[in-house]
This record gives C-alpha cells, structure tokens and sequence, in this order.
C-alpha cells in the first residue's frame, strides 16, 4: 500500500492551505468562541465560503479523483486552522457513515451544504454503538456528545431494528431531520466553537439502510484522526516557533534539555498518527473495504494515536508558552479545548486499544 501523497494530493493540501489562511485566520476560533453568546450565527459566513468552493462535495464525490485520502487532506487543514465549522461532522462523520450505507439522499444533500452530524454515543459508554431502536418505522433512543448537533439540519445514527430473522440485533443507519421528534438538549461543550449535545428521537425516520457496525463507523473514525492530526500538527508547530524565538539566560528555550525532548516526543507521536491516519484512510478505499473488520481496526488504531498526539502536543504548547500560553487571550487553549473534544469523540484512546487488543485475542481482528 502506497501511503505517499501524490502530487495532486499535495496540491490540494496547499490551496485548501492558502484559503483558510485567508478566510479562517488563527483568531477565528477565539472570535467564534466569544461570540457563541451574542452572535452564534456568525460561522455561517466561513461555512458559506466552504460549501461554494466544493469542498462539502467530498461527502458524495462524483468522479474517482477524490476520495477518503483526499477527504483526510481536507480535514487535517481544518483541523490545524481550528475551523470553527461543522465540517467535520457533516462530511467526516455523518457522510462516512452514510456512504458505508449506501443512503446516496442524503449524501446529496450533504454535499450541497446541509449541515449533518452522527449520534452514535450511548450514556455511560466510552465506545461508539447504536443508541437508537427501530421499531415499527419508529425511531426512538438518546445519544451524548453529539457534535455540533445545535448547529444540525439532519441527524445521522445507527440503531438496531426489528427486522427479525436470524438476527434480531440487526445494524441500520438511520436519518432524522431536525424538528418535530427530535429534542436537542443543550449542555456544556469543552470546545464552544465546535458545540455538543444530547438528542432525543422519537420520530419515523427519512431513511433507513442495513450496514455491519464496523463499517459504519470506519470512515469517522479516519475523519475524527485526520482532523486531530492536523491539531497536533499546529499545536506543535506553534511551540518550535516559540521555542526558537522566545529566549532565557541568552539562548532560546528551545536549546534547553526538557523542552527540546518534549518538541522531540510530541514530533514521533504526530508522525505515528499521521502514518495511521493516512494508511487507514487509504484501506477506506480499497475495493475489499466492504468487509468492515480490517478497515475498523486499521481507524481505531489510526483514531487512537491521533487522539494522544493531539493532546500531548497541545498540553506541551500550554508549558512551552508559560504563562502566556495559560491566557484567555493566547491561542494555545484553543488547541487544547479541540484536542481533548476531538479525542473523546467515537472513543477516547484507552478504550479503542483494549477494543482492539480484545478482538485480536479472541480471533476478530
């Protein structure tokens, strides 16, 4: 498997690159974050932009020229940027379960600009799964910690019906649109600019289709890491600039023993998650991907050390900085607010390895 960007990957890299430096400058975030009280419509205008340049086309590409590794591209970029915009729920986590599914509907309106996000946290549980029930054409269940849900048109989940036959817990992707049967409960997000909640549904569903839970939740997976990578990415990069510029006792910080081995720690950790992700996201594209298993365990491996990276490289930013860095104004806790966020959402590392080891010791991964 060849896991190089090519050049036209590369390119894309640098144009989405050059656009967020433009449109979405490193104090977007800090503005979206204090305006979440008085002006919370305010994403809108950079989600306008996203959606007019194409890029929520990647939920449903037409042409063979893009696909999950061109998506994961796309998303590092947001994800460095601090984008405070639901793109990562909507194309990362509610289309990749939906392409998995084949609901080719609502992957369109997606890929016109409808804000999605994916409800697939049941209470009390640290692992993705299907919190919801299909009974009768009747949806009902709640999940947590839905992303960016207050921001939501639709809702994508996965549940288990009653199809009956030999298995009773049969897997299906559900749509709900947001409205009448679907109660959205608001609640305190680490990261306001990226707000979560709770959802309630108790609503007849605008799309079902069956999907083997392994393959629902591959491609979010991939997307969760691919945006963590890109945190980690500026996280750290942030810390080396200032570790050069930034001087004690006539050198800077950067030449001193614990510093350079924290940059230097932080530095592995990124590349293993940014070796994971693009490996993982390049599987999502392979013919036999349909099978699910691989595809998962490649994701949550991928996820797993995306979410370390991204918040060990944002906790070494906050010491490297000093006070600085533990500032309101500063935006080092920016980073640190979308890391801790990001790398609890579908499974915070600890519970994805055992998830992993557990399967491959009784024959399953």
């Amino acid at each position: 498997m060849d896991v190089g960007l090519t050049s036209e990957q590369l390119s894309l890299r640098d144009t989405v690159r050059g656009i967020l430096r433009t449109e979405c400058p490193p104090d977007a975030a800090h503005q979206a974050l204090e305006d979440t009280g008085t002006d919370p419509e305010r994403w809108r205008a950079l989600w306008k932009t996203v959606v007019d340049l194409g890029w929520t086309e990647l939920a449903a590409p037409d042409t063979d020229d893009y696909g999950p590794v061109e998506l994961a591209v796309v998303l590092e970029e947001c994800g460095a940027a601090i984008a405070p915009i639901p793109f990562l729920s909507s194309v990362g986590l509610a289309a990749g379960a939906l392409r998995a599914a084949g609901l080719g509907s609502a992957l369109a309106d997606i890929a016109g600009g409808a804000v999605a996000t994916l409800a697939v946290h049941s209470r009390g549980s640290r692992l993705p799964g299907a919190p919801m029930t299909l009974r009768q054409g009747r949806l009902r269940g709640r999940a947590v910690a839905v992303p960016n849900l207050p921001r939501a048109e639709l809702v994508v989940t996965l549940a288990h019906s009653d199809k009956g036959g030999d298995d009773p817990d049969d897997t299906v992707v559900a749509v709900a649109r947001c409205g009448d049967g679907v109660t959205v409960l608001p609640g305190e997000s680490t990261d306001p600019a990226q707000p979560v909640a709770d959802v309630e549904i108790d609503a007849e569903p605008l799309a079902t289709a069956p999907v083997r839970l392994e393959a629902a939740l591959a491609a979010p997976l991939v997307a969760v890491a691919a945006d963590l990578v890109g945190v980690a990415s500026a996280a750290l990069g942030r810390s080396v600039e200032h570790a050069k510029a930034r001087r004690q006792f006539g050198s800077p910080i950067g030449a001193f023993q614990g510093i350079k081995h924290a940059l230097a720690d932080n530095y592995v950790g990124l590349e293993r998650a940014r070796s994971l992700t693009y490996a993982a996201a390049a599987r999502l594209g392979e013919r036999d991907a349909a099978d699910g298993q691989a595809a998962w365990t490649a994701a949550a491996m991928a996820k797993a050390a995306a979410g370390d990276a991204a918040v060990n490289c944002a906790r070494t930013a906050v010491q490297v900085h000093g006070a600085l860095g533990q500032t309101w104004e500063h935006d080092v806790h920016l980073y640190v607010r979308h890391a801790w966020q990001g790398a609890a959402m579908l499974g915070d590392s600890r519970a994805l390895y055992h998830e992993v080891g557990r399967r491959f010791a009784g024959g399953r991964g």
